[in-house]
């Protein structure tokens, strides 16, 4: 854990990705100008080794631990948050994978030593299972096959980076709702890519949906499963309303925050509403330190990630407020950051953080 300093927004920093930060920062405006894979963000995260961060060292990565790799999200959010969802969706579909190696799957194995090596890309394929609606809950449904593998037919409704993947973590579910997770490769036949979703923030994230057509998947490839949750049982304390999701709000923040700061010695109106926004920050900051060390007086991570969405809001549209109608100009980051902020309402947000949500909106105090 870094030695903390009387500057209350540096609770979160970490020395070994500062400069990375500052690249981040640089690449964000043009990354979220344009519809295409930001191959200038991505670079700068493999360059510094962060794909490797997740990966085990028995497997030739970093093997970083909870506490690091949360306050490591939250500084890659400062800078780039579409940088930082990138790394999200690559760093979930490689945890499931730690998940089944932990447990002697050969072939998950294999993929995370590729992973480490820089030979593969993994991404995430499962928000059918958790969160999605947009297809219902049998979005993508695996049909057995004759020696112990599988069909898949149907769809993964949001998968972020899906051209540039070499493997896809997938859940589908079978006709008696048990449900599968699987480590299936991008070159499969019957494996079709969409074209980028025109999303109102993070379009260079290049999230699209991902659909199957009588797919076929080997017994080797499932993960996990057939469970009826293969997801609590894949879990390693990630997923959606997770911990990482909020370093990310809170980083982001944080970038929103720091602005503000430096507009602060030349607004007198700003200084009670920065002094009142960094104090709350750094209690939301201690709160996702005191969950990722696993600590007794730690919230949920679902109370954490309702929180964390309250602030990021609010940070983001305080900065914006105080650059007035500049903020709006396109060039600007205070309206780039206030239309990031908005996707933590419906990005991987579970039921409760999102009545939570809709409750702060009404105007209605919590049950």
């Amino acid at each position: 854990m870094t030695d903390l300093t009387d500057d209350p927004l540096a609770r979160l920093d970490d020395p070994a990705v500062t400069e990375l930060v500052g690249r981040l920062t640089t690449l964000d405006g043009p990354a979220d100008a344009s519809d295409e894979w930001p191959e200038p963000l991505w670079s700068a995260l493999r360059e510094c080794g962060v794909p490797r961060w997740p990966v085990p060292r028995t497997f030739g990565g970093d093997g970083l631990d909870r506490v690091t790799m949360v306050r490591r999200e939250a500084g890659l959010a400062e800078g780039s948050l579409t940088a930082a969802f990138i790394f999200s969706q690559f760093n979930a579909a490689t945890r499931r994978l730690v998940s089944a190696a932990d447990r002697g799957h050969e072939g998950a194995a294999d993929w995370l030593r590729a992973i480490a090596s820089g030979q593969a890309f993994p991404t995430i394929g499962t928000s059918q299972l958790t969160t999605s609606r947009r297809r219902g809950r049998r979005a993508l449904v695996a049909e057995p096959i004759a020696g112990g593998g599988y069909r898949l037919q149907g769809a993964m409704p949001w998968v972020t980076a899906a051209t540039k993947a070499d493997l896809f973590v997938v859940g589908a579910v079978l006709d008696d709702d048990r449900q599968v997770l699987i480590a299936l490769p991008s070159d499969r036949a019957g494996l079709s890519i969409g074209a980028p979703m025109p999303l109102a923030a993070l379009q260079a994230s290049c999230t699209t949906e991902v659909a199957c057509d009588a797919v076929h998947v080997e017994p080797s490839e499932v993960l996990f499963g057939p469970e009826p949750d293969v997801m609590a049982v894949a879990s390693d304390g990630g997923g959606a309303g997770s911990l990482e999701t909020s370093a990310l709000a809170i980083g982001q923040a944080l970038a929103a925050l720091r602005a503000l700061r430096e507009l602060a010695p030349s607004r007198d109106d700003l200084d009670e509403p920065v002094e009142a926004l960094e104090s709350s920050w750094q209690a939301i900051a201690d709160s996702l330190l005191a969950a990722a060390e696993g600590r007794a007086d730690a919230p949920s991570s679902a109370d954490l990630r309702a929180e964390a969405n309250r602030f990021v809001l609010r940070a983001t549209h305080a900065y914006l407020t105080a650059r007035r109608g500049t903020g709006m100009l396109r060039t600007e980051p205070a309206q780039r950051w206030v239309r990031q902020a908005m996707f933590f309402l419906v990005w991987s947000c579970p039921g409760p953080v999102a009545q939570a949500a809709l409750r702060d909106f009404a105007g209605i105090c919590p049950a």
